[in-house]
This record gives structure tokens, sequence and C-alpha cells, in this order.
């Protein structure tokens, strides 16, 4: 459950430029009625009259662990003209989750009593799923370029060294721990002194392997051995 600024919050939401859907509610806080726009019923899985909206309803579709503080902000919102925006979950009809935006104003009548409360909720869902969907990718890139990396120091070492596939790897993750270097890195590092020699000797690569061990700065970025 998230609170965010309700200066501008409208403003924000409703010009995202995605394709979130935008419900609209209305209560008559003298009465109790709640008023709720299409899309209002379909983001809470209900097609377009299909239930009477309620205070007690939109709380029952609230996540367990949001479903208090959304309590709070709604007794707050029915007795303030003040206008608020948070961002919480629901369950649907068809038990579907959804991250959803809720901002609303109340307005007064002449004698300066809370009337109605009028307001928006947004359908962040997709969004929320471009967006984790996203750092996914990147986390699955990051890691094939890190295999990448590895096999590749790997090939160096068994070129160079004369070692197996699993001494290599043995070689690379026993450095890795000795030095408390990331294996990509220090594969990355084999990698830069094999580009930059060309065809790397074995004095050349015993070399960086004794200076790591070392603890001697070995970074060889456009400068060969450091």
């Amino acid at each position: 459950m998230t609170t965010v600024p309700p200066d501008e919050a409208l403003e924000k939401f409703l010009s995202r430029g995605d394709d979130a859907m935008v419900g609209e509610y209305h209560v008559d806080i003298t009465t109790g009625r709640w008023s709720w726009s299409d899309a209002m019923f379909r983001i809470h899985g209900f097609e377009p009259g299909e239930v009477v909206p309620t205070a007690e309803l939109l709380l029952a579709h609230s996540h367990p662990e949001d479903r208090e503080h959304t309590q709070d902000v709604l007794d707050e919102a029915l007795c303030s003209d003040q206008p608020f925006a948070m961002i919480h979950r629901i369950v649907d009809a068809h038990g579907t989750g959804h991250v959803v935006a809720t901002l609303g104003k109340g307005r007064c009548d002449d004698q300066d009593r809370v009337t109605e409360l009028t307001g928006y909720m947004l359908d962040l869902s997709h969004s929320v799923r471009d967006l984790a969907s996203q750092e996914a990718d990147a986390s699955i890139q990051a890691a094939a370029r890190s295999r990448r990396d590895i096999e590749q120091a790997k090939g160096v070492l068994i070129m160079v060294l004369g070692v197996d596939d699993d001494g290599a790897f043995q070689i690379l993750k026993r450095l890795s721990n000795d030095t408390n270097t990331p294996l990509r890195q220090l594969a990355a590092w084999l990698m830069t002194i094999a580009r930059e020699a060309d065809k790397p000797s074995r004095d050349t690569l015993l070399e960086f392997l004794t200076r790591l061990r070392a603890g001697e700065s070995v970074d060889p970025r456009g400068e060969g051995l450091a």
C-alpha cells in the first residue's frame, strides 16, 4: 500500500499515456449511495450494473493486506474535503489481483459540510506487469552475458594452460573466492587480456593470475596489466 501526494495526482495518473482502465465513482454522503462508471464495475470483475456498489463491496474486494489502510483512507475521505490518492491492491470477482490507484476529493455544501465524494480508480496492473517483465528480461540478459563471459574465459584457460573444462572452471572459482572478485568480473578481465594479446601466452596469463592472487591491482581495461 502506497499513499501518494494528492496534489497533481489526478493529472499525473490520467496523463500516463498507457492503456490503464480508468473507472469513476461518486458517493452521495447524505444518502450513502454509490455510483460507478462501467469501467469501475469491470475493474472489479463485474459487468456494468451487475451488483450494487457500496462501501462494503469496495472493501470486500480490497486485498486483505491492504484492507485496513483502505478503510482508514475511505473513512477520512468521507468526512473531509481534502484530496487523496493511494496505490493499493484489489481482488476482483474472478479472484484476479489488480494494482490500482484510487484518488478523489470531497465536496462541501454551503455550510461546509462534506456531502459528496468523487474520484477515479485506475487499473495499473498492465503497467506493473510490463515493468516486472522488463526487469525479468534484463536479469535474464545479464545472466546470459555472465555465462558467455565465463565460458569464453574458460576457453582461454583451456587453450593456454592445457587444462580441461572442469579444471578451468575450478581455477576461476578458486580465484574468485580467494580474491573476493565476482566470477563475471574475473572472466571479463581475462577476456580483455586475451583480446589485447591477440594470442595470450602462458607467461602473460600466469602473471595475471599471480598478481591477482597477491592482491595487486590487475584491472586491465585499456592499459594492459595495471
